[in-house]
């Protein structure tokens, strides 16, 4: 009996340090360096913010375990850039395809994609599921 409540215990200690070092690390430095961008031939381009932009370069925050705008309206040949300023790592992720494919993108970096095709493109982050956003791509 004594041996199952030192284990309930050490697995009460262990899920509220996880629980603190995932959530509440105020201390957390941001990395100097950025995640290369990529980009995929021959695929679409992200541009622009609601509503439809004609600049070229249109940024997107992850902050708050939120993409801020979820919803981007651009020109067709915009190039969209999304910066983690999390404290965590997340993706930016095709719901559908592979179009968008960041891999995890660490605190502080970037992922930058142009969008060539018009449509709208659902995106998610793998990591936080209810982390959603869309591209809504015009001519």
């Amino acid at each position: 009996m004594k041996k199952i409540i030192i284990a309930l215990i050490i697995l009460a200690v262990a899920g509220l340090g996880t629980y603190y070092l995932v959530f509440n690390n105020n201390n957390y430095q941001t990395p100097t360096t950025t995640q290369p961008t990529t980009s995929t031939p021959n695929a679409i381009t992200p541009i622009t913010t609601t509503p439809a932009s004609t600049s070229l370069s249109v940024p997107v925050k992850i902050q708050g375990f939120a993409f801020s705008p979820s919803t981007l309206t651009i020109k067709k040949g915009t190039k969209v850039t999304w910066t983690n300023n999390d404290g965590v790592a997340h993706t930016v992720t095709s719901d559908s395809g592979s179009l968008l494919d960041s891999g995890r993108i660490l605190p502080g970096g970037t992922f930058s994609f142009t969008f060539n095709t018009v449509g709208t493109f659902n995106y998610h982050c793998t990591i936080h599921p209810m982390m959603t956003g869309n591209v809504v791509v015009q001519n």
